[in-house]
C-alpha cells in the first residue's frame, strides 16, 4: 500500500472518530419544509388529516395541555404536532425495543421531552421537534439528547 493509500485510510478513519453521524446509531438532524397548514387546529383528534412528512414535524394540530415524560400508549398525530408547536420535543420509537433500549429511552424523558411508542414508525427512533427530525437505527442517548439540547424550547416562534 502507498503512502498516499495509508493516508487516506487514517483520515477516513479518525474521521469517524471525531463525532461523526457515521459513527453514531443516528443521522443527522434535519430540517423539514414548514407545512402550510401549520395555524389550522384540529378538533377532532381521530378525524383523517394529511401532514406532509412522518412523523409530522409541523401541520394542523391540536392545542393541547402539556405533556411530558414517557407515555404508554400511541399519541395521535394532531398531539404530537401541537407539542412540537410549544417548543417540546417528541422522542417516538417502535414497540418492539428491547428492555435495556427502551430504558435508555426513557432516561431522556423530561420537563418538556416526551416519549412514546409508535408502532409505523419508518426508523427504529425517531425525534421530533417543530420542523426538525432526527432519525436513528438504535437508542443512541448521546446524539438524542444532542438534539433534545437544540432544539428544545424552539417551538412556532423559533
Amino acid at each position: 500500500m502507498g503512502l498516499r493509500a495509508i493516508t487516506a485510510a487514517t483520515l477516513a478513519v479518525g474521521a469517524l472518530g471525531c463525532g461523526s453521524d457515521a459513527a453514531s446509531g443516528c443521522g443527522p438532524i434535519r430540517r423539514e419544509a414548514l407545512d402550510s397548514e401549520y395555524l389550522v387546529h384540529v378538533i377532532d383528534v381521530d378525524a383523517p388529516v394529511e401532514y406532509a412528512s412522518y412523523p409530522p414535524t409541523s401541520g394542523p394540530h391540536q392545542p393541547s395541555p402539556p405533556v411530558s415524560g414517557v407515555v404508554d400508549a400511541p399519541i395521535p398525530r394532531p398531539i404530537q404536532v401541537g407539542i412540537l408547536e410549544r417548543g417540546d420535543v417528541l422522542i417516538q420509537h417502535r414497540p418492539d425495543l428491547d428492555a435495556d433500549a427502551l430504558e435508555a429511552l426513557r432516561s431522556l424523558a423530561a420537563t418538556g421531552v416526551v416519549i412514546a411508542p409508535a408502532p409505523d414508525l419508518p426508523d427504529p427512533v425517531v425525534a421530533t421537534a417543530w420542523v426538525h427530525k432526527r432519525t436513528c437505527a438504535e437508542v443512541d442517548v448521546d446524539a438524542l439528547q444532542a438534539f433534545v439540547d437544540e432544539r428544545l424550547g424552539k417551538g412556532v416562534d423559533h
